[in-house]
């Protein structure tokens, strides 16, 4: 934890009101060589003042988020979507905080801050501050084009001034842990995830990652076991964060199923296929009802195959809504075998 918390404290705490948010049930280094970045026909810039111009354009809509925890005050960051105060975060930041506040660049006064909605499978959350309007916000870049090595700048919110760090994308469609925030020594698990150099601590996770284009192409996290973090990839988070703007919460496809993520390593390992395995099975859901077990490992969404790029929590969000007709492959033993189900809808589970 940054000493940012500490200095704030005194103007956090006397802000803080009983906003009744919380989520019970949730249980670098940069490159030493300048490099030439063409942004597009007849410009360059040298990699340095890319890095310059990307955090100048993005910090004043990267917020701090202070959240009271008894008997703690912790920070996280975030950053504004819209103009009138909707703030895209991670689960993190946000859980079982009892009272929030938020700071916005260029304003002296703490807003109360309440939380919206979350995902905590994708682990994005929306809070909102109101009686705002005008500020400035970030957009998403196109998640098609993040490649492996790409120049991607870390921005925390403006206690202490802020933070700016650069790195660069080390690897992509990771599955990845970070810290529970409510079962203490304990971790959650993220498909998809964008791995990076960037040192991210509490106090810049839930903040922007972005291009050298002041784009959205993450969302920072704090890892569990070192400084250097992760981000959850904007195209897994777009659909959740596109509803809770839209409608106030999120409704994903449900196939009555927990299933955990088989990576091409883990196949490997334990004679599986690559896929997505079934670790519980709810009686009377789509699931049960199709004949899937326990220990099945789904391969395929109709004509999908489930992958690194292509984790089941995303085609359930992005590809396959609810009372839509799917047939799902999967294996058991030596087996593969189809069956049709239909996913229902349900708020996300943690």
């Amino acid at each position: 934890m940054r000493p940012v918390v500490a200095v704030a404290a005194a103007l956090v705490v006397t802000a803080l009101v009983s906003a009744g948010v919380t989520l019970a049930v949730m249980r670098t280094q940069p490159r030493t060589n300048p490099q030439e970045v063409n942004l597009r026909n007849g410009v360059t810039l040298t990699q340095d003042s890319a890095i310059v111009q990307a955090a100048a354009k993005g910090r004043p809509a990267v917020v701090s988020v202070i959240t009271q925890r008894k008997p703690s005050v912790v920070g996280g960051s975030g950053y504004l979507a819209t103009t009138d105060g909707y703030i895209i975060t991670n689960v993190n930041v946000v859980a079982n905080a009892n009272g929030m506040t938020v700071l916005i660049p260029g304003d002296s006064k703490p807003h109360d801050g309440r939380l919206v909605d979350y995902d905590c499978q994708t682990g994005v959350a929306v809070i909102k501050v109101d009686q705002v309007n005008g500020l400035p916000t970030l957009s998403f870049a196109d998640p098609t084009v993040l490649a492996q090595g790409q120049v991607i700048v870390a921005v925390g919110g403006p206690v202490e001034g802020g933070s700016v760090t650069p790195g660069y994308v080390s690897s992509l469609h990771r599955v990845t842990e970070a810290k529970d925030p409510v079962n203490l020594g304990q971790t959650i698990r993220f498909s998809d995830t964008i791995q990076t150099n960037v040192a991210i601590d509490d106090g810049t996770s839930g903040g922007p990652l972005l291009n050298v284009q002041s784009q959205v192409v993450g969302i920072a996290m704090a890892s569990p076991a070192t400084l250097a973090g992760f981000g959850l990839n904007v195209a897994d988070v777009q659909d959740d964060i596109q509803q809770i703007l839209t409608t106030g919460k999120v409704v994903v496809s449900s196939m009555g199923a927990t299933t955990t993520d088989v990576t091409a390593d883990g196949a490997v390992l334990n004679g599986l296929p690559e896929g997505s395995q079934v670790v519980t099975v709810s009686q009377g859901g789509a699931a049960a009802s199709a004949g899937l077990r326990p220990g099945d490992v789904i391969t395929q969404l109709d004509d999908v195959r489930i992958d690194a790029a292509h984790p089941i929590s995303l085609l359930l969000r992005s590809r396959f809504h609810p009372n839509q007709r799917v047939t799902v492959t999967y294996s058991r033993g030596a087996s593969s075998t189809q069956a049709e189900l239909t996913p229902t809808a349900q708020h996300p589970s943690c």
